[in-house]
């Protein structure tokens, strides 16, 4: 692999506009009421207020819906909805990078293990499965507010929620972390700011695994770097990701003739996981531009790769991902 543009498409995002105080297209999923200003100063201010209640009620919605959708990932059907050929044409241009910046880093990108693409905020076109690309989503991507770093993932390992990053996977870590300005070439395997990320020994066992989930969540402190699931987006910064995609050593076959498993059991989370690309993965990636919309582009480059751990439940114990 020398490098990769594009991330791979599923779901469906509304792309904002700069409105106020407030973006365009949260704007757009606020009430009717919320949306028209009021020419008295003590009605507007108060609308502003609910404004912010709304907003933070939405995030915060918008959020678990993120987390629940990692968790789920491993379980849904990947398969792309048919969408016409002028659409995918205007998607691909969606996609792809301002030349400027694919010129500014062109020998970078020449280098293996690198690439650069967009990430699109998500918002209400996101809400179902069925691809609208019409009206206020004409300038949506499918799945574009996801992306894996790991080529033909079915799992991701970030998504764009909200003006936050957020890192979850199904059966998988993931710590991330704002570096500062860094140049994400400048970036080696023995460099200050990898050792204690890459120092990091991912267990075989489940309960320290949960564990350790846990603590990724509440965040970790790492040689004065804070690593959680979650990091605020902010230009012309670098981060830092581990991805530790667990496989899964059962006998998968056999626990689901031994029973037929609802379609919301884990074990059927565990057989999609057969066919995605498990590993334990250090990136490195730093924001380069932020568009008049809230979209991102973002160059990367792979610093290390292991092959990925195995948990193995006992045969008289339930499956589970981590949280």
């Amino acid at each position: 692999m020398k490098n990769r543009m594009f991330g791979s498409l599923a779901a469906l995002i509304v792309i904002p506009l700069v409105f106020g105080t407030h973006a365009f297209g949260q704007l757009q999923n606020l009430p009717a009421n919320l949306r028209r200003q009021s020419n008295n100063p003590d009605q507007e201010a108060y609308r502003q207020l609910q404004i912010q209640r709304t907003l933070d009620a939405q995030q915060r919605t918008a959020m678990r819906r993120a987390e629940e959708e990692a968790r789920a990932s491993a379980k849904v059907n990947e398969t792309m909805p048919a969408v016409s050929a002028a659409d995918l044409k205007r998607i691909e241009r969606l996609l792809t990078p301002n030349a400027e910046d694919l010129d500014k880093y062109k020998a970078f990108l020449d280098l293996e293990r690198t690439g650069i693409f967009k990430l699109f905020p998500q918002s209400v076109c996101d809400e179902s499965r069925v691809v609208r690309l019409d009206g206020e989503c004409a300038n949506s991507v499918p799945g574009g507010s996801r992306y894996s770093f790991r080529a033909g993932s079915k799992t991701p390992d970030i998504h764009y929620v909200n003006g936050v990053l957020f890192a979850k996977g199904f059966f998988a870590h993931h710590l991330i972390a704002n570096i500062g300005d860094v140049p994400v070439e400048s970036l080696l395997t023995g460099d200050k700011y990898l050792k204690p990320l890459a120092g990091i020994a991912p267990s075989v066992d489940f309960e320290e695994a949960r564990s350790l989930s846990s603590d990724i969540e509440d965040g970790l402190l790492l040689e004065s770097i804070k690593y959680s699931d979650r990091a605020e987006i902010l230009l012309n910064t670098t981060y830092l990701l581990r991805t530790i995609a667990y496989r899964n050593g059962n006998n998968l076959q056999r626990r689901l003739d031994r029973a037929s498993p609802a379609a919301d059991d884990p074990v059927r989370g565990f057989e999609k996981l057969q066919t995605d690309h498990r590993m334990d993965l250090i990136v490195a990636f730093r924001i380069i531009r932020k568009d008049e919309y809230g979209n991102l582009t973002i160059v990367w480059r792979e610093i290390s790769r292991k092959k990925a751990p195995v948990i193995t439940f006992p045969e008289d114990q339930g499956m589970a991902d981590f949280n």
